[in-house]
């Protein structure tokens, strides 16, 4: 299985939420790497757990948070970095 980079992960988590942003008048382009998704009103609780199934849907690979720091879940560059950089990429989807 091929490794996205951040910069990929980045990319795909923002076009997942491209409807939520639009709604918020944000322009992806425009955001920077300390974004936090939650405190911006772009996704909620809810929101955030149905983004990471879209995002396991889309890499074709579950998504282990567990080793994330919890303050930096829904901030989008340290998540990005955290798909990217996990051995969840090599690990196939378990349902």
């Amino acid at each position: 299985m091929t490794r996205r980079s951040p910069e990929d992960v980045k990319v795909l988590i923002l076009s997942c939420l491209q409807s939520s942003m639009s709604s918020a008048g944000l322009a992806p382009d425009a955001l920077s790497d300390d974004f936090d998704m939650r405190a911006e009103g772009v996704v909620d609780s809810l929101g955030f757990v149905r983004l990471i199934i879209e995002l396991e849907a889309r890499l074709g690979f579950d998504i282990n948070l567990a080793d994330l720091d919890p303050e930096h879940l829904t901030i989008v560059g340290p998540l990005s970095r955290h798909i990217a950089g996990t051995d969840a990429v090599a690990r196939p989807l378990d349902h």
